[in-house]
């Protein structure tokens, strides 16, 4: 099934520069799992933040459905 990857902020890096890409998953795959195959993964990336689902923000483990769109952000800090 495809998707729609969109990254943020400095993770727009792992796209080489492009902010987003439609990407061909198989069924049921978790947010994780895409972010895996685009060679993201979370818990080591550097300040990764949050994903969200068709805008609502969700945890690793969402299933994706054919024409989501997945996208990634990284931590906001400043102040």
């Amino acid at each position: 099934m495809e998707v729609t990857i969109s990254l943020r902020g400095h993770l727009i890096k792992q796209f080489g520069g492009e902010q987003e890409r439609v990407v061909e998953v198989p069924e049921n795959t978790t947010a994780e799992e895409a972010l895996k195959l685009i060679g993201i993964d979370w818990k080591t990336a550097r300040n990764f933040g949050f994903v969200a689902i068709n805008s609502h923000k969700v945890l690793m483990t969402a299933q994706l459905k054919e024409g989501d769109q997945l996208k990634a952000y990284p931590k906001i800090s400043g102040g």
